[in-house]
């Protein structure tokens, strides 16, 4: 697919789409007018950094998921990224707490 279909079927913008091509986050061949090509699983994949980027985790955490997490990485290195995720969703947890915290604090001031 080209950037213009992944873009509607990802909901990133093919500004993101070229920007994560560069990064090394997501990979494209070229057709031979030039154009990016996309395969199915890069739909996913830009979805899924999207939504780590919007969460907050930097791109080297980002990048170490996906290597992990390829098709053609080794039973270890899908263990290593379950493990990441693991740790992810742990660093998700400790913010929703301090979120909570804050809140409550916000709430207290405006009752007073």
């Amino acid at each position: 697919m080209i950037i213009g279909e992944l873009a509607a079927r990802s909901g990133v913008s093919p500004r993101l789409l070229r920007y994560y091509e560069e990064q090394g986050l997501l990979t494209a061949t070229r057709a031979p007018n030039g154009y990016r090509q996309y395969d199915e699983s890069a739909v996913e994949i830009a979805r899924t950094v999207r939504m780590m980027f919007q969460m907050g985790f930097p791109q080297e955490k980002v990048r170490s998921l996906l290597a992990c997490a390829s098709p053609s990485a080794s039973a270890a290195d899908h263990e290593a990224a379950r493990a990441r995720v693991a740790e992810m969703r742990d660093d998700v947890d400790r913010q929703m707490t301090e979120l909570a915290r804050t809140r409550e604090v916000l709430t207290e001031f405006l009752g007073r």
